[in-house]
């Protein structure tokens, strides 16, 4: 996926500083990401956007995201990170 994202970039027009600074992030950010870091869904998400990529090849890229974080998400909540309290009534 990164050197998609990197191909798609590219072939938009955008430098790695503008499409960090959309972002509110940096070049590093978009270089790392080109490089193999999981992008978050929301960054993916707007990526594809400034790259007008259409919607049918955006929602393979992004059910990829997905399922990619989905073992972290899951992770996650059994260490009890996300996880709201139980309190319950004795």
């Amino acid at each position: 996926m990164a050197r998609q994202l990197r191909q798609l970039r590219e072939n938009s027009g955008l430098t790695q500083e503008k499409v960090g600074e959309q972002l509110g992030g940096s070049a590093s950010k978009i270089h790392r990401i080109e490089q193999g870091q999981l992008p978050w869904p929301d960054e993916l998400g707007m990526m594809l956007d400034l790259y007008k990529v259409p919607d049918s090849k955006q929602a393979v890229l992004r059910e990829t995201v997905d399922k990619a974080w989905q073992p972290r998400r899951t992770r996650d909540k059994q260490d009890g990170e996300g996880v709201e309290p139980q309190v319950h009534d004795s």
